[in-house]
């Protein structure tokens, strides 16, 4: 009878050991997981943060293209829709705001017209004229 006393006693030790060693391994596997989650979530964040970054930056440099072939071709419609200006013979380019325009007219009135007229165009930021008078 002491044998099977000492028996349930020893076999009562070992399955206690067996369930604490467990619940130990358990909690250290819980807080692995919870480690590995909160490693995932900050990476998924970080990568969104990136992406969201990256799609500001193209919306951006889109808008800067835009704007600046919108002056061009507003430019190009007022040299176009102006009596006595020959707008074939005028080259106009936008970047970045600052309008650039060169080519041939007709007198120094219209050099002046030409740049008064773009300076007024919404957007435009200044403008490097190369007009000439031809001969």
């Amino acid at each position: 009878m002491r044998n099977t006393a000492l028996l349930r006693s020893l076999t009562a030790i070992g399955l206690s050991c067996a369930l604490f060693s467990g619940f130990a391994s358990a909690e250290s596997l819980k807080q692995q997981a919870s480690q590995t989650w909160d490693s995932a979530t900050e990476t998924v964040d970080m990568a969104g943060k990136d992406a969201g970054q990256a799609i500001t930056k193209g919306v951006n440099n889109v808008d800067k293209y835009m704007d600046d072939s919108s002056i061009t071709a507003q430019i190009k419609s007022k040299l176009l829709s102006t009596s006595g200006i020959d707008s074939n013979d005028i080259s106009v380019k936008t970047v970045k705001g600052v309008v650039y325009i060169s080519g041939f007219v007709k007198n120094d009135n219209q050099i002046d017209q030409v740049v008064n007229m773009v300076s007024a165009i919404n957007g435009v930021k200044s403008v490097q004229s190369s007009l000439m008078v031809a001969n």
